[in-house]
């Protein structure tokens, strides 16, 4: 008898050993979800830094910036502007444009995730989106390879915003 109360209390010992390793896992997982959240958060602080460290060194899109913001009326929000740039601007300004379309792409992954607070996600990174769209449909720049979940937005924003309809499958129509 003695020993088979022995493996029982050995038993209760081991599985309460195993539960406070479970719990112990469990935190040590939120902390580093907290670290990532932390990380990813520096990383899109980093990436916007160099963006505009690169706007005010290379200065290669500023010229063309003034020259929407002073000849096309309403830009960005407008269409017609790419008529008053050569096409050695438009092709810049349409490779800036990819580039904003990879930044939006990421920054909607890492909402999806959760990674980033909610309120950057609704307030933000959507604006930034609206703002973009009409330079996304004036360059012709579709939402081909972008989550479902971001053309959706996008259709969303070109309806509020009176552009043409975006596909199911991210082209314009």
């Amino acid at each position: 008898m003695n020993t088979d109360k022995l493996n029982r209390w050995l038993a209760l010992g081991a599985n309460v050993g195993v539960l406070i390793g479970l719990i112990l896992l469990v935190y040590e997982v939120r902390q580093n979800s907290t670290l990532m959240q932390a990380q990813i958060s520096m990383e899109r602080t980093n990436t916007n830094m160099q963006i505009l460290a690169d706007f005010a060194n290379g200065g290669d899109l500023i010229p063309i910036d003034v020259k929407l913001r002073e000849q096309a009326e309403g830009f960005p929000g407008s269409l017609g502007w790419s008529k008053i740039l050569t096409a050695e601007e438009k092709r810049r300004y349409e490779f800036w444009m990819y580039v904003r379309l990879t930044e939006l792409n990421n920054d909607w992954f890492q909402c999806e995730e959760g990674l980033v607070p909610f309120e950057i996600c609704r307030n933000d990174i959507r604006a930034n989106m609206r703002r973009s769209l009409h330079r996304f449909y004036e360059l012709g720049i579709a939402f081909t390879r972008s989550e479902t979940s971001f053309i959706q937005a996008m259709q969303e924003l070109a309806r509020e915003v009176g552009l043409p309809e975006i596909g199911d499958d991210g082209s314009w129509q």
